[in-house]
């Protein structure tokens, strides 16, 4: 029987892990889940107004209804239906951007709303995960154009002033978990 040295055993474990992030031992790789930022899959939603600049680079962006509200997630990664975009154990790199926010049943109407009401606020930089209730985000907002029952049209203002990932323009088709 060979007893290797307690080191030596968690060098080994080292080396035939996955290429992560140095804090993050034993993280996933990105699954190969489709976007849905294609224009078929853009469909059902309302156009962005004029003058409205989508986030550039969206994998995904996504409503579910939730806690008698509505939560948004919108990410450069792949992520599947009601993932979060930060709380995963996926690897990271230099480009994943996310940002999942959860509003309050009269947050999910047509409207501009600042980011430090929402039920929930998380995002991810490549910098930065950034998870947990209230937000204090006093400076960022995101304004819904349209809510209907296949999407929901919108744009975060101002959160990359506040470091966060991403300003601009999104279209979330709905989905269920």
């Amino acid at each position: 029987m060979i007893h290797a040295p307690p080191l030596l055993l968690v060098l080994a474990v080292a080396l035939v892990a996955p290429a992560c992030d140095d804090l993050d031992l034993f993280c996933e790789p990105v699954p190969a889940l489709p976007g849905n930022q294609s224009a078929a899959d853009l469909e059902a939603c309302p156009e962005l107004p004029p003058g409205v600049t989508p986030i550039a680079g969206l994998a995904v962006a996504r409503a579910v209804s939730r806690f008698d509200g509505l939560v948004l997630t919108m990410s450069t990664r792949p992520l599947a239906c009601g993932e979060p975009a930060s709380q995963h154990g996926y690897c990271a790199s230099d480009d994943d951007l996310g940002l999942t926010l959860g509003l309050r049943a009269e947050e999910s109407v047509p409207g501009t709303y600042p980011l430090r009401t929402p039920v929930y606020v998380e995002f991810e930089t490549p910098e930065a995960r950034v998870h947990g209730g209230h937000s204090k985000l006093h400076l960022a907002d995101v304004e819904l154009f349209a809510v209907t029952d296949t999407c929901v049209t919108g744009r975060i203002v101002g959160l990359v002033d506040q470091h966060g990932p991403f300003d601009g323009g999104f279209r979330a088709p709905r989905c269920t978990p």
